[in-house]
């Protein structure tokens, strides 16, 4: 990185703190340029803030995220444009039974690798809006009270913003690097402060690197449970390291698997059979 070149943040200067409004243009604090990235490089997370607050001041559909970054060992600020939620076709409703125990259920922070389920963002924005929406009802099912941190590359935050959204969902932005979601999730989290506000860790991803967080947040006295993805033609993302944790699993499938030939001829030989017996039809239904 090149300290020589500097670039107008999204800060004030010094220089204009405590004055009044003069009608001159505001003039804005300059910091170095990263040169790996082309964004300006503040020195610490809480510069960072600082930056993202004054960047939204006055502007409702803008959202600021701060990153690491590991060029300039840094911090640099994602901006994206909010938009509209990605409606997807209404799924079965909730029964009685889950609706009524929401507020009786365990508190859960929820920590989401996006890119882990999904195979690297291989998933469309609408299948996203489709798992987070079984996230969501079924498994685990996600109540008012829970709280979910989001983690993934800037190029992924761009791509499901709008796929994953609530009032009680937060995202973390990391560097375009391997790994970069993972280490940006795993710096979110204060497992001590959570484990006095909240009585299980859901983590929803199968990668080894999250393993150490589950013993330690049993070692505090969440219960861990961890939500994976499997598509038809793969095999599930669940590491073993940290299926040996997990006090549960659950497998969710993104798409629905295909008929084989022998479950084709079956439903063949049933179909038959019930047009030659009608009475039997009848009386099944």
């Amino acid at each position: 990185m090149s300290r020589s070149t500097r670039i107008n943040s999204a800060l004030t200067s010094r220089r204009n703190a405590g004055r009044r409004h003069t009608g001159r243009p505001t003039r804005r604090h300059r910091l170095p340029l990263c040169q790996a990235t082309g964004l300006a490089r503040y020195r610490d997370r809480h510069q960072a803030r600082d930056g993202a607050e004054a960047s939204v001041a006055g502007e409702c559909r803008l959202k600021v995220s701060t990153f690491a970054c590991p060029d300039c060992r840094g911090f640099h600020l994602e901006e994206t444009r909010a938009r509209g939620p990605i409606t997807v076709a209404p799924m079965a409703a909730p029964t009685e039974v889950f609706t009524s125990t929401l507020a009786s259920r365990k508190r859960r922070y929820v920590l989401v690798d996006i890119e882990n389920p999904t195979r690297g963002a291989q998933a469309t924005a609408r299948e996203v809006a489709a798992f987070w929406s079984i996230l969501k009802q079924q498994a685990p099912g996600i109540a008012p009270h829970d709280h979910v941190v989001v983690g993934a590359a800037r190029a992924v935050v761009r791509k499901y913003r709008a796929a994953i959204c609530g009032a009680n969902v937060k995202w973390v932005v990391g560097a375009d690097v391997p790994d970069g979601a993972d280490h940006a999730l795993l710096a979110a989290i204060d497992l001590h402060r959570v484990a006095k506000t909240f009585d299980e860790l859901v983590i929803v991803s199968g990668d080894h690197a999250f393993a150490d967080l589950a013993r330690r947040a049993k070692a505090l006295g969440l219960t861990v449970h961890v939500v994976t993805t499997e598509r038809p033609d793969q095999r599930s993302t669940l590491s073993r390291e940290l299926a040996a944790v997990a006090d549960t699993r659950t497998l969710v499938r993104l798409r629905p698997r295909s008929l084989t030939r022998e479950n084709v001829a079956a439903i063949q030989r049933v179909a038959r059979a019930s047009r030659r017996h009608p009475v039997v039809q009848a009386a099944a239904a």
